[in-house]
Order: C-alpha cells, then sequence, then structure tokens
C-alpha cells in the first residue's frame, strides 16, 4: 500500500500532505484507538456488573469477609 502511494506521488496523481495534516490525520488515529479502548474497558465494566446480578459470577467479597475467609485461616 505505501509504495502505491508513493508511485502516485511519483505520478502526480496524488499531493503530497502538509505537515500539518499529518499531524491532524495522527491525532485522528490516535483519539480512534483510545475512544475504542475505553469503550471495551466499560464495556466489560457492564458485563461483568450484570454477570453479577445474574448470578452467573460470584460477588467481590467485602474487607470484613476477607478477613473472616475460613481458607485464609486455615493457612
Amino acid at each position: 500500500m505505501q509504495a502505491e502511494m508513493v508511485r502516485k506521488l511519483r505520478e502526480g496523481k496524488l499531493q503530497e500532505q502538509s505537515k500539518d495534516m499529518k499531524e491532524i490525520e495522527s491525532c485522528v488515529l490516535l483519539q480512534k484507538r483510545m475512544r475504542g479502548i475505553l469503550a471495551r474497558k466499560s464495556v466489560e465494566l457492564l458485563r461483568n456488573e450484570e454477570m453479577e446480578f445474574l448470578g452467573m459470577s460470584r460477588k467481590k467479597k467485602t474487607p470484613e469477609e476477607m478477613l473472616n475467609d475460613p481458607i485464609k485461616k486455615m493457612e
């Protein structure tokens, strides 16, 4: 793909982008990636909450329950 763009630049079919346009495109790309990462994290949290609510996964233990954990007492 990169070679095709270089060929088009040489043939004059494509104009080289200015530095400002390259920076803007880079910023947009980074924003898209970060937005995707944050969206996946929030969906994962929502999914875990829903699984707890439906009883398909265990609830997290409270600090009091962690202190009274029989497995830790046995160790």
